[in-house]
Order: C-alpha cells, then sequence, then structure tokens
C-alpha cells in the first residue's frame, strides 16, 4: 500500500511528466473545444488524468479582472495526434481509466 504522502508524490510527478510533455511537444496544436470556467478546468483535469497533454488559450485583457460573457472564453487544445481520443473522452464521458 501507499501511503498519503507517496500518492502525493506519484500525483506531483505525474501532473509534472505531463505539463513537460506539453511544453516540449512541437507539432500541431488542434483546438478541440471551447468552453466558460469552470469547465475548462474540469476537462483540462479530464485530458490530463488519461494522458493527454492540454493547452488553453484565453483572451485575457489586464485592465479587466474579471472577464464575462465571450470574454471568459477559453479554448482547449491539443495535439494533433491526440484529436481522436480526447473527443472521444469528452463525448463518452468515462467513469474509470
Amino acid at each position: 500500500m501507499y501511503s498519503s504522502d507517496d500518492k502525493d508524490s506519484i500525483l506531483k510527478d505525474h501532473d509534472k511528466s505531463l505539463k513537460t510533455n506539453a511544453e516540449n511537444y512541437k507539432g500541431n496544436w488542434i483546438t478541440i473545444s471551447k468552453v466558460l470556467p469552470p469547465d475548462d478546468l474540469i476537462i483540462e483535469s479530464l485530458l490530463r488524468y488519461y494522458g493527454i497533454p492540454t493547452k488553453l488559450f484565453r483572451k485575457d485583457i489586464p485592465q479587466f479582472p474579471l472577464a464575462v460573457g465571450t470574454m471568459a472564453e477559453v479554448y482547449i487544445a491539443v495535439p494533433e495526434e491526440m484529436v481522436e481520443d480526447a473527443r472521444d473522452l469528452l463525448e463518452n464521458r468515462p467513469i474509470e481509466p
């Protein structure tokens, strides 16, 4: 059995690995969804859980700390090779990995 500290360490390493993969990916990124918060965080977590790197693109305007309506939209992109897998996950909403 893993202790809670071990589980936290494993999850942090896994998350760090996925972020590194997303940062180092040199191929094309394809937008798969346009959503409003907090759906962006939920979808990002789901895709990362299944090993799919994600990038979130927002329309940030520094003068307005609060985004409303179309200014709050978030575009979610994944590597071109993983578009089909990502769309399948979002359409089928799996419960188990």
